[in-house]
C-alpha cells in the first residue's frame, strides 16, 4: 500500500486462516520477548481438503486466496475494477516432490500446470559447500550443528518433470513462465557477496505521485551475482532451474532478519518475535505480480546508486 497504492488483503479469511495464525505468533505476539517456532509445512492435515472425483477422495490443497487492487489514492482508481487480481498460492512441503511421492489420491502438485508464476525456496544452510564456505561469518547455528544436508536439486528436477507431465512440453523446450528462486536466509550467508544489508529502497523508486516503480535491472543484477555464486558453490542448482524455465530469477529474502535461537531445555530452534526484522520477504511477491499483472507494478530500468 505505501509503495504502489494497492491493497492486498484476505479474499477469504477461512481460507487464510493458518497464514492468519502464523503471523500473529510473530508479529502480534503479546510476549514478544518469548521464543516461538512455527510448523513445518506438512503434506497433509489442515492445508488440504478431501474431494470426491468419481466416487474416490482426492486430496487437494487449500489456495491462500487475496484480493489485490488499486486504493482509492492511486492515479489509476477510477479503473480499479477492471484491474483488480484475485491471488491464489499454494504452499507445497518438499516431499511432495520426492521421486515416486505423487499419488491417484493426491493433486497436491496439479496447480503447476495452470500457475502463472512459480516459487522455488532455496535454503543455502542445507548445502555442505555452502556451509562450509560460511565459517567464520555467521554464528547461526543452521551453519554449524544445527545445519543438515538435504538434496534440494532432486525436488526441483521433480517440479520440472510434473510439469512436463501435466502440460506436455517437451523435454526440448524450457517453460516460459517465471521460475522466482526464492533463496532464504539471506541473514546467514550474505558475507558470501558483500554482506551487505538488504533494503527495499535498493530496487524500489518513487516516479511519480507517491509511487514507486520496481528497478527490474537492478533486481536482475543482483540476481546475477547470487547465480555466479551457485555456480560456483552449488551447479545442480543453476542446471536444475534453467532446464525448467527460460524465464529464471533469483532473489535474496530472510524472514527473520537474524539467526534463530537454540532452546535452553528443548533444543529446537526458536525466535523472539521482537527481533524478528525481515529483509526483502515481499520482493518476490512484487515481482511475480510484475510479470503476472503489470498495471499493478510499474517497472523502472534506470540504474539505482548502491545504497549501504
Amino acid at each position: 500500500m505505501k509503495s504502489f497504492r494497492l491493497l492486498f488483503v484476505d479474499a477469504d479469511p477461512l481460507s487464510n486462516y493458518v497464514l492468519n495464525e502464523y503471523e500473529e505468533i510473530l508479529f502480534l505476539n503479546d510476549t514478544p520477548e518469548k521464543k516461538v517456532t512455527l510448523p513445518k509445512t506438512e503434506k497433509e492435515g489442515d492445508l488440504y481438503e478431501g474431494t470426491q472425483i468419481h466416487n474416490r477422495t482426492v486430496w487437494l490443497p487449500k489456495p491462500f486466496v487475496f484480493s489485490v487492487k488499486q486504493d482509492a489514492n492511486h492515479p489509476n482508481a477510477s479503473h480499479a475494477l477492471s484491474t483488480a487480481r484475485a491471488v491464489c498460492l499454494y504452499d507445497n512441503a518438499g516431499e511432495h516432490f520426492l521421486p515416486g511421492g505423487e499419488s491417484t489420491g493426491s493433486k497436491a502438485t496439479s496447480h503447476l500446470a495452470i500457475s502463472q508464476a512459480l516459487f522455488f525456496v532455496f535454503d543455502p544452510t542445507q548445502h555442505p559447500d555452502i556451509r562450509k564456505r560460511c565459517e567464520g561469518m555467521t554464528d547461526d547455528p543452521q551453519m554449524h550443528d544445527h545445519g543438515w544436508t538435504h538434496r534440494q536439486d532432486q525436488i526441483l528436477n521433480e517440479v520440472g518433470n510434473r510439469i512436463r507431465r501435466s502440460t506436455g512440453l517437451s523435454q526440448n523446450k524450457r517453460d516460459p513462465r517465471p521460475l522466482i528462486v526464492v533463496v532464504t536466509k539471506y541473514d546467514a550467508w550474505m558475507g558470501l557477496i558483500g554482506g551487505k544489508t538488504l533494503k527495499s529502497s535498493h530496487i524500489l523508486k518513487e516516479h511519480r505521485e507517491g509511487l514507486h516503480s520496481l528497478n527490474l535491472e537492478k533486481l536482475k543484477a543482483i540476481s546475477d551475482q547470487i547465480r555466479k555464486l551457485f555456480l560456483k558453490y552449488t551447479p545442480e542448482i543453476v542446471s536444475s532451474a534453467d532446464s525448467i524455465s527460460s524465464n529464471v530469477i533469483y532473489i535474496p529474502v530472510s524472514a527473520l532478519g537474524h539467526s534463530p535461537e537454540i532452546g535452553e531445555k528443548s533444543g529446537f530452534l526458536g525466535v523472539r518475535p521482537k527481533n524478528i526484522h525481515p529483509m526483502w520477504v515481499e520482493i518476490p511477491m512484487i515481482y511475480a505480480l510484475s510479470q503476472t499483472a503489470s498495471h499493478l507494478i510499474p517497472l523502472s530500468k534506470a540504474k539505482l546508486p548502491t545504497e549501504e
